[in-house]
């Protein structure tokens, strides 16, 4: 899987999770300086995968312990 696979996969997955469109560039944005996730260097990839896959991580911890 490419990183801009990957990348679009999370951001699946995090509006799944109940992430909202603002909140999800929001995490983009924090991670590279812009909500765009097109034509990025392999370090922006990777710096935004990474934020991704945090939130994502934070979002499956609420739901685990919020939803008993």
């Amino acid at each position: 899987m490419s990183m801009k696979q990957r990348i679009l996969t999370l951001i699946k997955r995090l509006a799944f999770l109940g992430y909202c469109t603002f909140e999800i560039e929001s995490i983009v944005k924090e991670a590279i300086g812009s909500a765009f996730v097109n034509n990025l260097s392999r370090t922006q990839e990777v710096a935004v995968v990474q934020h991704l896959e945090m939130y994502e991580q934070l979002g499956q911890n609420y739901l685990q312990t919020y939803s008993k």
